[in-house]
């Protein structure tokens, strides 16, 4: 359990969160909102990438992030793939797993046995020799979800994972995510709702910076009151971030 208490977060004067409070539990997590509606900050704070400005983020009820021995030990157990994440184009895909897994402090012994499974969870098995700087963007993107992936991590947040991936790739990415859900916390933040209907989780809607919704994917669907569940998705969506829900 992932739980986030009263976070906020400024930039200056300026304010990007302002009292969030979240749990995130095993299965599917997907915070839906438009560009600039605070969904990368929120994940950097839970991946203590940053530090909120107000708040606490607890890991099994345990304070995660910050300077203490046992804040760093947890964030070894949360796994994070950025929208955009630098890589040397040289490195190979299972030496970029590996690094990541010594990243997180994985015991050096089973690191091989560790990016051996988060290869093949990925299907990236084949390409395990060949640098980075020569895949295609969907294995790129799999090869991102490898490294979060190779500490074997019990949360994994997924930041617009599948931007700018075509039709066959986003379903390929969609269908591992809902692998890896049943026994893991995956938080997946997007403002795509073919995400959303893809993945079928609980929902969370941000706007400016603050939480407007949060229910199943059924009752956001009911909100929406049309036929169609894609476009049932999107009215209410609008109807959220309207305040005319």
């Amino acid at each position: 359990m992932l739980e986030v208490k009263g976070v906020g977060f400024r930039y200056g004067a300026r304010s990007v969160l302002a009292d969030i409070s979240l749990q995130f539990a095993t299965g599917a997590n997907l915070l839906l909102g438009r560009n600039g509606a605070g969904k990368t900050t929120l994940l950097r704070i839970l991946a203590g990438a940053v530090a909120p400005t107000a708040g606490t983020v607890l890991l099994d009820g345990q304070l995660s992030g910050g300077s203490t021995r046992l804040g760093r030990r947890l964030l070894g157990n949360i796994g994070w793939l950025p929208q955009d994440f630098g890589y040397p184009p040289r490195m190979t895909v299972r030496e970029f797993a590996a690094y990541a897994a010594w990243l997180k402090a994985a015991p050096p012994k089973t690191i091989p046995q560790k990016v051996d499974f988060a290869l093949q969870v990925v299907d990236l098995g084949d390409r395990a020799g060949c640098s980075l700087g020569s895949l295609s963007g969907g294995q790129l993107r799999r090869a991102g979800l490898a490294a979060a992936l190779a500490g074997d991590p019990a949360v994994l947040i997924l930041d617009e994972p599948t931007a700018g991936l075509d039709p066959e790739q986003r379903d390929t990415f969609h269908q591992l995510v809902q692998r890896l859900k049943e026994h893991k916390t995956v938080i997946v933040a997007t403002h795509l709702l073919e995400d959303v209907e893809a993945l079928a989780g609980r929902v969370v809607i941000i706007d400016q910076g603050a939480v407007r919704w949060s229910g199943s994917l059924p009752e956001l669907s009911l909100l929406g009151g049309e036929d169609s569940s894609l476009a049932a998705l999107r009215t209410a969506f609008h109807k959220v971030v309207s305040g005319a829900s």
